[in-house]
């Protein structure tokens, strides 16, 4: 089981890694009614739950959208594909963080 946390705590770092650097993305969300995060020894990963089956992102998106959050979600579904593992990706946008725009 140890190593099974391992992994499941490496998964998590990799995902959300790779979620912050989406554009659109603002940060990486805590949850809403329970805390979103992979546990280990020492450690958590907020806003990646790893499950046997199935990886839940919970995130903060910026405002204003480039884009509708489906294809913001989708982008983000891509973009960790390869390092689930065939597990169902679920993104959950818990929020929006309002981007003041600097050009004003």
């Amino acid at each position: 089981m140890g190593a099974l946390l391992a992994d499941d705590l490496q998964l998590a770092r990799a995902v959300s890694e790779a979620v912050l650097t989406t554009s659109g993305v603002h940060s990486l969300g805590t949850g809403r009614y329970a805390e979103a995060a992979t546990y280990g020894a020492g450690e958590k990963v907020t806003g990646v739950v790893v499950n046997p089956d199935e990886v839940r992102v919970h995130i903060v998106a910026r405002y204003p959208l480039a884009e509708p959050l489906p294809i913001l979600a989708e982008r983000i579904r891509e973009g960790v594909a390869s390092r689930v593992g065939g597990r169902t990706t679920t993104v959950v946008v818990e929020d929006l963080e309002i981007v003041q725009d600097e050009s004003l």
